[in-house]
């Protein structure tokens, strides 16, 4: 049965949800513009506030999973249960078909004992360890795996749901807005840069050219935090052209760094006047080598002045950057389920 909004209900149900799932708040432009230019939703979404809406609770439920997806917070778009989407996976090989089944049937006692126990107990989330250690011990490694698949989506399945339900107790609400206007580096989840807009960039690498400079160079240095390295990241401004110095982890006082970063978020190709004042200072700081984070590239004649001039420069581009995202962005929690 469809149900009828205003236009603004709809958003305002959309936005609060998000806020409380994510910990991201949006405004309805940028709500609108997770949907794809032709898109049915977003033609919907799109109408003005006092407008009214008839739509299903299902194409709700579709859109709330798909802002969720694009803000990076759930693995899979859509409202397909993670369980539908295991069966299909493995349908098509008889012994892991096989394995599945069993497990499913598994998935099903152990879910009903862990909730069982929580409530008795009178927590709020549900510990997956008896069930993984099952799956282990009659199926090994590939029966562990195939838990740990079981769990991830039962996870994003219910945190997709519009519910009280959540992945992660965030202690605050952040703006998206704040990624590309704000240089404020302070961050509740994160040293350099919020795990949130870690997550959107994830599934968005499209918008790194937007991000505020200043939040390019603090996701350049977490990166490198993350890594081990200790990392010092430069003022922002009249910080004699580098941006980041890397060090190994435990360094001596006054080793030199073991490498020096520039961040370019440039549109054009960084050109050999910049490659060769890195080189300039690697060598005065006595640096192993330089780094070029950029989501362009350093041009052919800059390639060509290390190449021919042994400069020890290397570019991230927006190809390494995704690497990196993909690297930091959120795993899955590991419960069942929690408030």
């Amino acid at each position: 049965m469809a149900i009828t909004f205003k236009n603004l209900e709809l958003v305002s149900v959309l936005g609060e949800s998000t806020g409380f799932k994510t910990g991201l708040t949006l405004d309805k432009n940028e709500i609108i513009e997770l949907f794809p230019d032709g898109s049915s939703f977003r033609k919907s979404l799109s109408a003005p506030d006092e407008n009214y809406i008839r739509i299903y609770p299902e194409d709700v439920d579709e859109m709330f999973a798909h802002i969720l997806f694009k803000l990076g917070s759930i693995e899979t778009p859509g409202c397909i249960p993670s369980t539908i989407v295991l069966y299909h996976k493995y349908r098509d090989d008889p012994k892991l078909s096989a394995i599945f089944q069993k497990i499913m049937s598994l998935w099903s006692v152990h879910l009903k004992l862990a909730i069982a126990k929580t409530s008795k107990e009178g927590g709020s989330s549900l510990d997956p360890t008896p069930f993984m250690k099952d799956c282990a011990q009659k199926f090994g490694k590939t029966g562990f795996d195939m838990s740990i698949e079981f769990i991830k989506g039962n996870v994003d399945d219910m945190h997709r749901r519009l519910s009280d339900i959540r992945k992660v107790n965030w202690n605050d609400e952040i703006a998206l807005k704040e990624l590309f206007e704000s240089e404020s580096l302070e961050s509740e989840y994160g040293d350099f840069i919020d795990q949130r807009f870690i997550d959107y960039l994830q599934r968005n690498t499209d918008k790194l050219n937007e991000m505020h400079w200043r939040k390019f160079e603090g996701l350049t240095a977490e990166y490198f935090t993350r890594e081990g390295y200790d990392v010092e990241l430069g003022p922002g401004r009249n910080d004699g052209g580098i941006d980041v110095r890397v060090w190994k982890e435990n360094r001596n006082a006054g080793e030199p760094p073991l490498i020096l970063v520039q961040c370019k978020r440039y549109k054009n190709k960084i050109d050999r006047t910049v490659v060769k004042a890195l080189w300039a200072d690697v060598e005065w700081e006595k640096a192993e080598s330089g780094l070029i984070v950029t989501t362009s590239g350093i041009s052919p004649g800059g390639l060509s002045d290390c190449h021919a001039r042994g400069y020890s420069i290397e570019e991230a581009n927006k190809t390494t950057i995704a690497q990196w995202l993909e690297k930091m962005k959120t795993p899955g929690n590991g419960v069942f389920m929690g408030k």
